[in-house]
């Protein structure tokens, strides 16, 4: 009696050389964007000759907590292909609402939130029915609609900027303040849970598994029965409900309203997506754009250190981008998979 061995087939890994290893492994893992920030944060802390809590890691991760709730939607946007450039405003109607409305008319603070939201909801809804209905470019619409919201909220009243937040979301947002007894501003913790939040929707719901369907292409979705027109429209009310959300925050941790408060997340929410990965392909998720909003917030405290002009922190950013698509861009989107 004879008896037969089988011999493993050759796998694909096998034969890949160790970068192309290594870069299936950061397609699947985020090694590089955790080197960088692990290397950012060691640098400001050896420049700025203190490394304690307060000094250095509470304002990175303050700071970097507005961003990556702003740049929250633009990921969900981008996941499905497409772009908000409409965040902005939102951001400045969430920051305007709250600190006009309740700073100076005294309303409560639960209705303005709502007012808020419904606003966000629908500007953004609309703008990704829009888009995709008519087939039109996300740039362009989004771009109107931020001209649109801005400007119907500083033409009706020019008041608007004299308020202030209440005093418990000023403590809320307030690098000072910890979380039952931990020192952990109540902001960051907040951001905790909405990545965890976030995430669980993402990867664990039928929503989130719509959304990566609608992205991957219109094929994928008709043959999965998933509406690619309900999901962008969900996606872009989402991005601006987040952005409202931002801007409300920033209501707390600003002395008034500002109109330009939204203009500083707008290009570094983007590029918070983009040096995560989320935006290259394979599989996008919001924890790395946490890694990216922390990235590009350490960053900043690089370039303030080093008291580096602005066409030089242009300059280091661009490179970091470029650093990131790099390795991303020979992979094949998995819409041209399909």
């Amino acid at each position: 009696m004879t008896t037969l061995t089988q011999t493993p087939a050759p796998t694909r890994e096998r034969g890949l050389s160790p970068i192309a290893r290594l870069a299936g492994l950061q397609r699947r893992l985020p090694l590089l964007q955790i080197v960088i920030l692990v290397a950012l944060v060691l640098y400001v802390g050896n420049a700025d000759g203190d490394y304690s809590w307060n000094d250095l890691l509470a304002p990175i991760l303050l700071q970097a907590s507005f961003l990556g709730i702003a740049a929250a939607g633009q990921t969900l946007v981008i996941l499905v292909g497409g772009l908000d450039f409409s965040i902005a405003a939102y951001i400045v109607a969430g920051n305007l609402l709250v600190t006009h409305l309740v700073g100076n008319e005294h309303w409560n603070f639960g209705a303005v939130a709502l007012l808020v939201a419904a606003i966000c909801v629908a500007g953004g809804g609309f703008s990704g029915w829009l888009c995709h209905r008519f087939k039109l470019e996300p740039l362009v619409i989004t771009l109107a609609m931020s001209s649109i919201v801005v400007g119907v909220l500083v033409g009706s009243n020019t008041g608007l900027l004299n308020g202030s937040g209440p005093g418990w979301l000023q403590s809320f947002t307030n690098q000072t303040s910890d979380t039952f007894g931990l020192p952990i501003p109540p902001i960051v913790a907040f951001w905790i849970l909405l990545a965890a939040a976030i995430t669980v929707v993402l990867l664990k719901t039928p929503l989130g598994r719509r959304l990566y369907l609608a992205g991957a292409g219109p094929k994928s979705a008709d043959l999965a029965g998933v509406s690619t027109r309900r999901v962008w429209t969900a996606a872009y009310a989402a991005s601006a409900l987040l952005a409202g959300l931002a801007g409300v925050l920033l209501a707390g941790f600003s002395t008034g309203g500002d109109t330009n408060v939204g203009n500083s997340y707008l290009f570094p929410g983007l590029a918070a997506v983009i040096v995560g990965g989320t935006m290259m392909g394979g599989r996008g998720d919001y924890l790395r754009t946490c890694l990216g909003a922390l990235i590009v917030t350490t960053l900043n405290f690089v370039i303030s250190v080093n008291n580096l002009s602005a066409s030089a922190a242009n300059v280091v950013f661009g490179a970091l981008i470029l650093l990131v698509v790099a390795l991303y861009g020979r992979e094949r989107r998995l819409r041209d998979r399909v």
